[in-house]
């Protein structure tokens, strides 16, 4: 996956209001972790993909200690602005991406008082 396609979501994520990190949330200095909060990362395919595309899983994973429904909203903006049918395509650094919401589940987790999601996004790159 490309750093351009790494600003693409990362700004994405900002345009929504989301606090986000990739692959870890860093809470500045004095800052407590926000009550929702998102990661990133990413898991490369292999296929037989036209010449010149790349195919990657981006995994965004919810963090949330205000309930079920916080991450559901969110997981409905995410699926609005990635749309599934039409996704996003925007041009990078590199070429272009084009990344479209995928899937999503809930995640149990130990602790009663946190609650998390995993929502998949599916990214394809054209590189020039």
């Amino acid at each position: 996956m490309s750093t351009g396609t790494l600003k693409l979501i990362n700004s994405a994520m900002q345009a929504m209001g989301f606090k986000y990190g990739f692959i870890e949330y860093a809470a500045g200095a004095g800052e407590r972790l926000p009550e929702t909060y998102f990661t990133g990362e990413y898991q490369e395919l292999e296929g037989d993909n036209e010449a010149g595309e790349e195919e990657s899983i981006f995994l965004l994973t919810g963090f949330s200690r205000e309930g079920w429904g916080v991450l559901e909203q969110a997981k409905e903006k995410i699926r609005e602005y990635f749309s599934a049918g039409t996704g996003r395509l925007e041009n990078t650094d590199s070429g272009s991406a084009a990344v479209f919401y995928e899937n999503s589940f809930p995640v149990p987790v130990e602790n009663e008082e946190l609650k998390r999601i995993q929502i998949n996004l599916k990214v394809k790159e054209w590189r020039i």
